[in-house]
């Protein structure tokens, strides 16, 4: 079979959540024991940075911590490849893959995915990572959050996150004086969320 580069399309595999990477080393390993690697190009996670609630504290104390990387589309991978009966047969009888997205079943090849939604998948994934790379990350200090203060005049007293700037790490708090609730701006450090 004469194969171009206009046959390889990308195919949204479904798996197990949390397996995704065991299905691309089990792939990786049958493409190569059937001698396939002529029809398969590419297998692809969409990932992004992820801080866990305790990383968030961390860093809103301006600790050091690490991102994890998790999978944008919890449960899927990615397959560039030529669908022939023998490709489809290898990718949907590999552990942990409970299909293929576009497969109505009894015999029916899977539909790619269009190189439009695939770029867009791609420039969401730059565009998390852009994001975090410049401080804008999803942080504890969520607007309508009660918080408690610190440090400071106001050490002790508690209020709402009214607005919240995560790059400069920075938030606007409800606070009552003089017998009335004005925003008061607070470092995140200063803060701490009420349980």
């Amino acid at each position: 079979m004469d194969i171009n580069d206009k046959d390889f399309k990308w195919y949204m595999i479904s798996t197990f959540s949390g397996k995704e990477d065991n299905v691309i080393d089990a792939l990786k390993n049958k493409i190569v024991a059937e001698k396939m690697e002529d029809f398969f190009k590419d297998i692809r996670i969409f990932k992004m940075p992820h801080l866990t609630t305790k990383d968030l504290e961390k860093k809103s104390r301006g600790e050091e911590v690490m991102p994890k990387m998790v999978n944008i589309y919890k449960g899927y991978i990615f397959l560039r490849m030529v669908m022939t009966d023998e490709a489809w047969y290898l990718v949907r009888n590999t552990q942990y893959v409970t299909g293929l997205v576009g497969s109505s079943g009894q015999g029916a090849k899977p539909t790619p995915i269009s190189n439009k939604d695939f770029e867009q998948m791609v420039k969401k994934e730059q565009k998390l990572l852009e994001d975090f790379n410049n401080g804008i990350i999803e942080t504890i200090f969520k607007e309508g959050t009660l918080v408690k203060i610190i440090n400071g005049p106001f050490k002790d007293e508690t209020g709402l996150i009214i607005k919240n700037n995560d790059k400069e790490q920075k938030a606007f708090v409800m606070i009552e004086q003089f017998g009335r609730e004005v925003p008061t701006e607070f470092s995140h450090k200063d803060l701490e969320i009420c349980s």
